[in-house]
């Protein structure tokens, strides 16, 4: 194991110093301290290749587009190709509304870097935002595999996929299942209202879908979204960490409301008894 930190010294070295700069890259509101983090990995290191890019992304925040293309070829003659120059060169594309040029920039970066996880983030958002949801998707799940079941990666993954038209249920019900294998997202107030929000699309989509009286099939069907839904949005008012407690309201109105409107008198033992089990898990996770 190598050792990131001196013994007589509390100085970072190199590999927290360019994940230190890595995350001062895309954040615009710690542009500030951009410069520091530069100088910082040069003197540890003065020919890192990211330190070029690096600079590169101080034009980009200036806004200084053409700057900013002039430091990234500079810096590739000087210290070598990084992803991040590869990335930065797509996002200047996208904001600049040259979206071919943009996925060409994207795929390139992941030609070169196929290990790199955040490629496909990349190319996740940026096809998504082009309504294409297939390879969207494709490069979101790409995404979470690499990186391995998060709460970052996994609920971004989640949200992209319950807003695209004729999503795959058995795809975010896997995701959903992955999530709950980690503890901390048993708790998870954000997941839960992720997933009571899209199974109440779901729920409101297949209704709009009827006409006449529902049979049997179509009945079970609707109470199964119904009670993924209001489960879901029970775990999200228990755990609701909001100053409002607005998951709380929200759940006490989709019990009430939704179900004796979907189910009448027949939702009356299932109100009940989901009322009962909210007081009850409400009393055993307080907070």
């Amino acid at each position: 194991m190598t050792h990131t930190l001196h013994a007589h010294s509390n100085d970072i070295t190199i590999p927290f110093a360019e994940l230190d700069l890595l995350n001062h890259l895309t954040s615009e509101i710690e542009v500030d301290g951009l410069h520091e983090k530069i100088q910082y990995l040069q003197k540890l290191a003065p020919t890192h290749p990211l330190l070029g890019i690096a600079q590169a992304y101080t034009l980009f925040h200036a806004k200084e587009f053409s700057a900013a293309r002039q430091q990234i070829e500079l810096a590739r003659d000087k210290t070598g190709d990084h992803v991040r120059a590869h990335l930065l060169l797509g996002l200047m594309s996208e904001i600049e509304h040259f979206q071919h040029e943009a996925e060409q920039h994207f795929l390139t970066a992941l030609k070169l870097f196929p290990g790199e996880p955040i490629v496909h983030r990349y190319l996740a958002v940026h096809y998504y935002d082009r309504t294409f949801h297939g390879e969207a998707a494709h490069h979101a799940l790409q995404y979470l595999k690499k990186i391995g079941p998060d709460r970052e990666g996994t609920l971004m993954m989640i949200d992209m996929m319950q807003s695209m038209p004729d999503h795959d249920d058995y795809v975010l019900e896997s995701l959903y299942a992955t999530l709950l294998e980690i503890p901390e997202h048993r708790h998870d107030m954000v997941f839960h209202a992720i997933a009571a929000n899209n199974a109440e699309m779901r729920y409101d989509a297949f209704c709009k879908t009827l006409d006449g009286e529902p049979d049997e099939a179509t009945t079970a069907r609707l109470d199964s979204l119904l009670s993924l839904m209001v489960e879901h949005s029970m775990w999200a008012a228990i755990h609701d960490q909001s100053d409002e407690r607005m998951y709380r309201k929200m759940f006490t109105d989709m019990c009430r409301d939704l179900t004796f409107r979907h189910a009448g008198l027949r939702s009356v033992p299932l109100y009940l008894s989901i009322r009962s089990r909210y007081w009850i898990n409400r009393l055993q996770h307080r907070g």
